[in-house]
């Protein structure tokens, strides 16, 4: 027997140690007392489990002052410690027995303070299972463990709370920058700088996503911008051909389709050419009383074949805004289209401007519903199809982008 490592093979001493004391628990709860009140290891449920599932397991029990053991205890174990049993206080050690075929077999040996008073026990031959671990941890969370180890966890969670803290800020930060993201900002890419390496890949396969997007709308726009812009010459040479058909209400009607179709195609490119240029446009000083009276003038005669009227309310000075003037031009031909075909039959639509660069149209019809407020500016949404119109008219107004200026006046 020695209580020295067996030079022959390298044991992990901690597990062994752990399957040492689970098998030590399992004989303490298997010592009985029999009705003369005498000591004794029965073969409880736990104890034949723990057999089953341990063949080389042996056990003993002793008493310290006389060295006696207790019935049902592995003399043969006992015998290696017949001359100490006695003679030593053994508060406890490990060993292995070096006859042992077994290289990695351990045992333990303990005089402790039991239910039943100062018991030696002695155990061996139990191999180390995972479930040894869950074992002792079960067995050990108690209220003296607990409190003698909270202080380190409050340690242990302040400096896990302040690390996680830190090294997650880059990621949040990245995280708000991908929040920030949309159809017009999605060629951005998420800076790789102060984020943690673990999450580098999954940033970088997130900026390659947000690359073949942009490379995806980029070549539906240039589709859509080839498509209309082809498309002009045939409805040219077509609207020319109806020019020299004979009056009636046929050519009228062909007029009317084909007028539709070439309103589609314009308002198709002017999208191309908002979503081209994008926020490169050079801005410039916009004189919006100027402008919104001359839009408003232009669609007076429409209005008017329509049985409906345009009036324009606005300071009498002029009220200057910095913004892409063919950008507003759209803006306001598209909102006062709208107006005009939404307003009743003999109603006003009222063109207004305060000094502040507000620009308001306002018409008279039903409205739109709050189901579909977010809706009409979806390009070729209609209300239904019987509405008139393309659809396009409020795409592009949503699309075309200015920035206002302080009021001034100038002349």
């Amino acid at each position: 027997m020695s209580d020295t490592p067996d030079r022959a093979s390298s044991i992990n001493y901690g597990l062994e140690g752990l399957t040492s004391r689970r098998a030590r628990q399992i004989l303490l709860a298997s010592i009985k007392k029999d009705p003369a009140g005498d000591l004794r290891i029965e073969d409880t449920p736990a104890m034949k489990n723990y057999r089953q599932l341990n063949p080389e397991f042996r056990f003993a029990a002793f008493y310290p002052a006389t060295g006696a053991l207790l019935p049902g205890s592995s003399s043969e174990l006992a015998n290696y410690f017949k001359d100490q049993i006695n003679q030593l206080h053994i508060i406890g050690s490990m060993f292995h027995i070096l006859n042992d075929p077994n290289p990695r077999s351990r045992g333990y040996i303990r005089v402790a303070n039991t239910r039943f008073g100062m018991l030696g026990t002695i155990v061996y031959g139990a191999q180390f299972h995972w479930d040894d671990i869950a074992y002792q941890v079960y067995a050990n969370f108690n209220l003296i463990n607990i409190v003698s180890y909270l202080p380190l966890l409050v340690v242990l969670s302040v400096v896990a709370l302040i690390v996680m803290t830190n090294g997650l800020r880059p990621l949040r930060s990245a995280a708000s920058m991908v929040a920030e993201i949309d159809l017009d900002t999605i060629s951005r890419s998420i800076p790789l700088d102060h984020l943690p390496k673990e999450v580098t890949p999954f940033v970088e396969a997130v900026n390659g996503a947000f690359k073949r997007v942009t490379d995806g709308i980029a070549r539906e726009r240039r589709f859509v911008a080839n498509s209309a812009h082809e498309l002009r010459t045939p409805i040219a040479i077509l609207r020319s051909r109806i020019e020299r058909m004979e009056p009636g209400e046929l050519k009228r009607e062909i007029k009317r389709d084909t007028k539709r179709i070439q309103t589609i195609l314009d308002q198709l490119l002017v999208l191309a050419q908002i979503e081209a240029r994008g926020d490169s446009q050079a801005l410039g000083a916009i004189n919006l009383s100027e402008l919104a009276k001359n839009v408003a003038a232009d669609y007076s005669p429409i209005a008017l074949d329509l049985g409906k009227s345009i009036e324009f309310k606005g300071p009498d000075e002029p009220v200057f805004a910095e913004g892409i003037r063919w950008a507003m031009e759209s803006v306001l031909t598209n909102l006062i289209e709208n107006a005009v075909r939404a307003e009743p039959a003999g109603g006003t639509v009222i063109v207004g401007l305060s000094k502040d660069a507000a620009v308001e149209v306002v018409d008279h019809g039903e409205g739109v519903s709050i189901a579909d407020r977010e809706r009409i500016f979806e390009p070729f949404w209609r209300k239904s199809e019987n509405a008139p119109g393309t659809g396009l008219g409020l795409a592009i107004t949503k699309e075309c982008r200015f920035r206002r200026r302080r009021p001034s006046v100038t002349g």
